[in-house]
């Protein structure tokens, strides 16, 4: 009798939680059966030998113990992490490019000054391109759900601007060792800061006005706009002083290169703090 009364009071309750899940009566009286089953179910007790024989297999199965090596440090580490989420098409068109650049420049070289090698003219401008493709509206947004990551959203984009920046660095440093290599009256170190250090200032304004628009159209045209104002000025015949002021010969001119140098860290720094904050500021507002 206190079996029967148990069950009836174990149906009762079980039903009554049933409806408040369960909309469909039919659905309550199909559950019912199966959830009085778990209900009346008892687990077994495992014995020392099945318990034994569980944690032998469930070892079996953990992976190796990883082995630290010397690229296992934080900021490596996050390096890598970001190397998917940079655009592939930025990682595409910054090598087919300058592997046209290096190509055209191969072909065509003439023993003229490394100011008009076409490596040098398009290095700085590919650069800054990608780069400003690395912030815009859509991926402030995304920076939103990064945030509640360890790393910082400036973290973030300086490890991105860091893995970009570097690629194209990394390509212009082959472009130029391969040049001096073929050609003996290439000096290898005059090249390498004739593109050097008009990509570093570019790069640096492209990112700067893409943070700041929160549109990589923007910064990319900004670069562009500015390095082709000195490409194609500069080779106007007779050019006046307002022509030759628009051109900004800085950008090529050797004892300019410290303060791009600095201009180009102080850019960055500025874009950084923009870009947290404005990050910090979507997730307030959503």
């Amino acid at each position: 009798m206190d079996e029967q009364n148990k069950y009836l009071n174990d149906r009762e309750r079980l039903e009554a939680i049933l409806q408040e899940d369960v909309e469909s009566p039919e659905d309550v009286k199909s559950l019912l059966d199966v959830a009085l089953l778990l209900n009346r179910w008892q687990a077994p007790k495992p014995d020392k030998k099945a318990t034994l024989s569980l944690v032998d297999v469930l070892v079996r199965e953990m992976p190796s113990v990883h082995k630290k090596h010397w690229f296992d440090v934080w900021p490596l580490l996050l390096l890598r992490s970001q190397i998917r989420v940079v655009r592939r098409e930025i990682w595409a068109a910054t090598l087919l490019t300058m592997l046209l650049g290096i190509l055209v420049t191969l072909g065509t070289y003439t023993g003229t000054s490394e100011q008009t090698l076409p490596i040098v003219i398009l290095a700085p401008v590919v650069a800054a391109i990608g780069v400003a493709f690395l912030y815009d509206n859509d991926s402030e947004q995304m920076m939103e759900l990064e945030n509640s990551t360890p790393a910082s959203v400036r973290m973030l984009l300086l490890a991105r601007l860091t893995l970009v920046f570097g690629f194209n660095l990394a390509l212009g440093m082959t472009a130029s060792l391969l040049l001096s290599l073929v050609y003996a009256d290439v000096l290898l170190l005059p090249l390498i800061m004739s593109w050097l250090v008009p990509m570093s200032f570019l790069s640096a304004l492209a990112f700067f006005s893409s943070v700041v628009a929160r549109d990589a159209t923007f910064g990319s045209i900004a670069g562009m706009f500015l390095w082709g104002m000195h490409i194609f000025i500069r080779y106007v015949p007779d050019r006046n002083l307002i022509l030759h002021l628009l051109s900004w010969p800085g950008l090529s001119a050797p004892e300019s290169r410290p303060v791009l140098f600095v201009l180009a860290g102080l850019l960055v720094l500025l874009a950084l703090w923009i870009g947290g904050s404005s990050s910090r500021h979507l997730g307030e507002t959503l």
